[in-house]
């Protein structure tokens, strides 16, 4: 009997096998007894100590989910830290790591007063030594039953530094089709959102308040910088875990493109999956003359709670380009890892990673890994715009597994990426100065997070931008 180990670089394969719990694993025992020994033997990174599994606002609470490895040394202990606009720390709770479970927190004063201090918001997570595990930044948002009654909610978000303001991509692409429609024609933006898309109408709300306090100068087109982020899977993803007579299938994919996956084969049919994800950041100029505005107080509370009013601006506005060109400078990093493990004969495994980087279109990096194969690839490029750039990251994985008793087979793929952006424009009516976006995620454990953040704080140093990933 012949035994096959292929894996990538080592430290960069894939974690897969966390999301296993004991229960799952004892159950495939039975189909795995005979030679789970040697497919074992591999050492293989297990990717992160935690995972945020969980986001939700519960009547003006915080509530996060942590998924705890049970494949590596866990810190005595850790604290959830959120970070409000500003930087400044605004809550903080312990949590008790306990291998292979779920911890749940909840913040009660993580989403206080965002118009006060940023509608940007980071969560962190650190250990007993304050080294940070895992960073999540997010945006609130309004939640409103009509334009006058919200409560606050959170969606994910790109990171960037305090002169660039947040838009989903929903919300830009009504905005471009109401001002492709209105044209050189002033209208309410709130009001009209609020006809096209009643969903988008919190969002609408904290667009204009946002935009009112970065509009430093009034002139015939007032520009400032603006940072749309798109991802799929959105939020914080999903996870997979298939166990039946054919085999064992798990995984993580998302949030965007980053995804880890394993199949363990219990039959000669075998087990498959397929995960895709999409991380998306645009750079743009948010370019406005605003006629007039006049300001309307909004709601906002929870029952049972006292409310709070807040007075926001309605502006009826007139879009405009900018006919000064801004620089974008680009910087996108792909890695994926392949990894099988079969004893033959009548075993089979196959693991195929892809990652794809593209700015405004233009594909900068594609490369495949198979079987055993890795890459980590990092480019980048300049263009000069008067209305903006994007930076995009597409990525696929796929394993599949497939065995005769008593033999044994197993396909795990992991991934990881990052894409930033920098701005630099002097322009009469704004913007001026420079702006910093990007965003990053990898299932490929500590040392691959950790080269993410450095390549990123590194790319923004170049400009004096100091930045904490």
């Amino acid at each position: 009997m012949h035994q096959h180990s292929t894996r990538g670089v080592r430290r960069l394969v894939p974690a897969s096998f966390r999301w296993l719990s004991l229960s799952v694993l004892a159950l495939g025992a039975a189909l795995l007894a005979p030679s789970a020994q040697a497919a074992a033997e591999p050492s293989v990174e297990e990717g992160p100590v935690a995972t945020l599994t969980h986001l939700s606002v519960e009547q003006g609470a915080f509530k996060v989910g942590i998924r705890w490895s049970d494949k590596q040394p866990l810190p005595s202990s850790a604290k959830l830290l959120s970070q409000d606009g500003a930087g400044t720390v605004n809550d903080g709770a312990e949590v008790t790591p306990k291998p292979g479970e779920e911890s749940f927190v909840t913040l009660g004063k993580a989403i206080q007063k965002p118009w006060e201090t940023g509608w940007n918001q980071k969560l962190v997570l650190q250990g007993a030594k304050e080294e940070s595990l895992a960073t999540f930044p997010y945006n609130v948002n309004l939640d409103c039953t009509d334009e006058k009654n919200c409560t606050l909610n959170v969606s994910a978000g790109a990171a960037t530094n305090s002169e660039v303001m947040h838009v989903s991509t929903e919300l830009d692409a009504l905005i471009a089709e109401l001002e492709a429609s209105h044209k050189e024609t002033e209208f309410d933006l709130v009001e009209e959102v609020g006809k096209a898309n009643p969903r988008l109408l919190g969002e609408a709300l904290v667009y204009v308040h946002t935009l009112a306090k970065l509009r430093q100068l009034a002139g015939p087109c007032t520009c400032v910088w603006q940072a749309v982020y798109g991802q799929s899977p959105a939020l914080i993803g999903y996870g997979v875990n298939v166990s039946n007579a054919n085999g064992i299938l798990s995984g993580w994919n998302g949030p965007g493109a980053k995804h880890a996956l394993t199949a363990i084969g219990g039959s000669p049919t075998g087990i498959g999956g397929t995960f895709t994800g999409i991380s998306q950041v645009t750079l743009r100029l948010n370019c406005t003359r605003w006629v007039y505005y006049y300001y309307w107080d909004v709601v906002i509370g929870w029952p049972g709670r006292p409310v709070i009013v807040l007075p926001i601006p309605r502006p009826r506005l007139v879009p405009c380009i900018s006919t000064c060109a801004a620089r974008f400078d680009h910087q996108g990093r792909i890695s994926g890892s392949t990894f099988v493990a079969y004893t033959s004969p009548g075993s089979s495994a196959t693991a195929r990673e892809q990652g794809a980087y593209r700015v405004d279109g233009t594909l900068l990096m594609s490369q495949v890994a198979n079987n055993g194969t890795s890459f980590n690839l990092v480019n980048g490029t300049s263009v000069w715009s008067n209305i903006g750039s994007t930076g995009r990251v597409d990525s696929y994985g796929n394993v599949f597994a497939a065995k005769s008793f008593p033999y044994f087979s197993s396909a795990s793929v992991a991934n990881g990426h990052a894409i930033s952006i920098h701005g630099q424009a002097r322009c009469p009516w704004g913007p001026n100065g420079h702006a910093a976006v990007w965003t990053y995620g990898t299932s490929q454990g500590i040392p691959q997070t950790n080269l993410l953040r450095s390549s990123i704080q590194n790319f923004f140093w170049q400009w004096g931008i100091f930045v904490i990933p």
